[in-house]
């Protein structure tokens, strides 16, 4: 609306100054001069008005932004940067403390952590290894088998927690792999893993079954340390002697209900 108003009163200006041969009100001299800083003007309003409609595209894509989710990656990466003081196979409780206990204890039903923290929602959710989880990423071998890039996926089949230990959660999956054969065919392979989640580190363990072991087994360990349970860094290792063969960065795709 405003820049119509602008366009009609410019065209009314214009035709008040008319020229000197029509007996304008000013002259043609100064409608020479005023007519174009008009016609600028209305330019540079036209150019505002795009530059706040770009400002409110923003704004609307910063409201669906979470910021909570941000922050939580941030907190996770400087935890993962700087460590805690806490021994190997133990949980740090938290707050700013020196406190330190078994990772036996986390989730099990009792606050041994003095804040409690080891019993906290965010730290027992079973979300990264809800049944019908499917996780996918790009496999890179570094040693063990010479291989080119591959997709990978890893699917959540079955879980089960028992009274006795609570403090681990016993995972069934499958893992698949879509590669090219010598002749260069589009081939999937699978093979069903066992293991178990690790509540304290937010680490998922996993093992082919022993019937469907061939030659060195590998296991896969994934650590959900992006501060979400959507995502995870993982590592294919030597069952025997730990040794890093291929590195994948898992995406949950999709949970199948089914």
């Amino acid at each position: 609306m405003r820049l119509c108003s602008l366009f009609v009163a410019a065209a009314l200006l214009s035709c008040a100054l008319g020229d000197e041969s029509q007996g304008g009100l000013l002259g043609g001299r100064l409608s020479a001069v005023i007519e174009p800083r008009l016609g600028a003007n209305i330019i540079r309003i036209q150019q505002l008005e795009r530059h706040i409609e770009q400002v409110k595209a923003r704004i609307e894509e910063a409201h669906n932004a979470d910021p909570e989710k941000f922050i939580d990656e941030i907190e996770a990466r400087l935890s993962t940067l700087e460590g805690t003081h806490c021994q190997k196979r133990e949980f740090q409780c938290g707050d700013n403390g020196q406190e330190c206990i078994s990772d036996l204890f986390v989730c099990d039903g009792h606050k041994d952590c003095h804040n409690g923290h080891d019993e906290d929602e965010e730290i027992c959710d079973t979300a990264p290894v809800s049944a019908g989880n499917i996780f996918t990423g790009m496999m890179h071998w570094k040693d063990c088998l010479v291989r080119e890039d591959h997709l990978s996926h890893v699917t959540i089949v079955s879980t089960k927690r028992f009274k006795f230990f609570p403090a681990r959660i016993v995972v069934n999956a499958v893992a698949t792999s879509v590669r090219e054969d010598k002749e260069g065919h589009q081939v999937t392979f699978k093979i069903r893993l066992i293991g178990y989640y690790n509540f304290s580190n937010r680490s998922l363990l996993l093992r082919p079954i022993k019937s469907e072991s061939k030659g060195n087994r590998l296991g896969l360990k994934c650590e959900f340390n992006h501060g979400d349970d959507e995502r995870a860094d993982c590592q294919l290792l030597t069952e025997a002697s730990l040794h890093v063969c291929a590195e994948v960065h898992l995406t949950l795709e999709h949970h199948d209900e089914h």
